[in-house]
């Protein structure tokens, strides 16, 4: 057998091993801009929140501005209680956050 006619079952074995791969991919950019939708839509409902949240705390007396921008940068995460149970992080249920849960459990369990 010529090195040409290995070569061509060789070429097609590796085309067929790359398709899985690609859709595989294909279906981890949708889930990761599932995802981004999810987080975009939680900070723009967070931001006036968090805004207040540090506006209030300027205004006590001898607080620093950076003090307060840093301790409420992350409000509305989700955070770690002293019994060590966690607080949800806010708007986890917005549609689109729900649907990116399902989603990326979906692709993580069965990988579609």
């Amino acid at each position: 057998m010529t090195s040409a006619k290995r070569r061509g079952p060789l070429a097609v074995m590796f085309v067929l091993l790359a398709v899985p791969g690609a859709v595989f991919a294909d279906r981890a950019g949708e889930v990761a801009a599932l995802e981004a939708r999810c987080e975009s839509e939680r900070e723009a409902k967070i931001r006036p929140l968090r805004e207040m949240e540090i506006a209030k705390c300027r205004k006590e007396e001898g607080k620093d501005p950076q003090y307060c921008e840093k301790f409420w940068s992350d409000y509305g995460n989700a955070v770690r209680t002293s019994s060590g149970a966690m607080t949800p992080r806010m708007f986890a249920d917005l549609p689109s956050c729900v649907a990116a849960f399902k989603a990326r459990r979906e692709f993580e369990l069965n990988g579609r």
